[in-house]
């Protein structure tokens, strides 16, 4: 095989990975929105890595950001604006997100040492922060 067919990305079927995708994409609406969606996650991801995470479980869960918001106990809007990427909740309503999203915010402090020896703890939220 000559390294100009091993960097092709060619599937089962003989055709060119995304020649297939685009084809999929001209027969399907739902495989077309459902490759916007995971674009304009991949393209926020880039801005703010938490609200795209947001998005993405609540397109995997099928959810509306009116569904996330009514079970998270806040409003359409501020769920509207944390998935733009433009705000970033507190840690309270975050977990309160994360948590009927089947999630659990893990808090993690990571010291690094002059010889580059990393120290990492990793554990849930507390479920009360004082000042």
């Amino acid at each position: 095989m000559s390294v100009s067919e091993s960097d092709t990305r060619v599937g089962p079927r003989g055709r060119d990975a995304r020649d297939a995708a685009e084809s999929r994409a001209r027969r399907s609406q739902d495989y077309r929105a459902a490759r916007e969606e995971y674009a304009a996650i991949r393209r926020l991801r880039e801005k703010n890595w938490i609200a795209a995470h947001i998005r993405e479980r609540r397109y995997e869960l099928d959810l509306t950001q009116q569904e996330v918001a009514q079970r998270a106990g806040t409003s359409h809007s501020f769920i509207s604006r944390l998935e733009s990427g433009e705000h970033i909740p507190t840690i309270p309503v975050l977990k309160r997100i994360l948590a009927m999203l089947d999630e659990q915010l893990l808090i993690g402090i990571e010291r690094a040492t002059p010889e580059d020896d990393r120290e990492l703890e990793i554990a849930p939220a507390p479920e009360v922060l004082g000042a």
